[in-house]
């Protein structure tokens, strides 16, 4: 794939997700190149994490005194948040009468990932520029993630409605949260 079927298939993406996702699906990408995908993908999270955070930790007076992890700690972290999200849509789909495969799953987290680091580079760039701005792109960005998440979640496990998707992407998010919150707050109280 070279740079302009790349930014082709961005375009699209905003164009038309469920299009996308259906097409990603039916490119038959080997699973090893699944998983790599979606490593590169935390890695590269990552590393524009810990870029913003020094950028605005370099503007802070304070920034000397905040202990980030380290960048392969949140590589880590991120690839398990991936594989977790990708297992959560794959099941809860699946319960909800979907027939979604987990393999499908990895690619389509990896792609929306790939997506919203493009977007994260861009709010970067307007954060320099203009500040409120990149604020704003903040907001579109998160809107962005549940538009996109919900339709690929729709063509994965071939749901019609986006609408009650959007419903049982939310009540997923909220559960997956609450069971999180339960396990950690052992590890938080000690």
């Amino acid at each position: 794939m070279n740079m302009q079927a790349l930014t082709d298939l961005l375009r699209e993406t905003l164009r038309d997700p469920r299009g996308v996702a259906a097409a990603l699906m039916r490119m038959g990408v080997p699973m090893q190149a699944r998983w790599v995908a979606l490593a590169l993908m935390a890695v590269a999270s990552a590393l524009l994490t810990h870029v913003g955070m020094a950028m605005m930790l370099a503007s802070d007076e304070l920034g000397s005194t905040i202990m980030m992890p380290s960048p392969v700690a949140t590589a880590l972290t991120q690839f398990g948040v991936l594989i977790a999200t990708s297992a959560i849509a794959a099941w809860a789909g699946r319960w909800a009468g979907g027939q979604g495969r987990f393999a499908d799953a990895v690619l389509l987290m990896a792609w929306l990932q790939f997506v919203l680091l493009v977007v994260q580079v861009a709010q970067m760039v307007v954060l320099l520029l203009v500040p409120p701005l990149g604020v704003l792109l903040g907001y579109v960005a998160l809107a962005l993630f549940f538009w996109l998440l919900t339709a690929f979640v729709a063509e994965l496990h071939g749901f019609r409605s986006l609408g009650l998707t959007f419903i049982g992407v939310i009540l997923t998010v909220l559960a997956a949260a609450f069971v999180l919150a339960l396990l950690l707050y052992p590890v938080l109280e000690a």
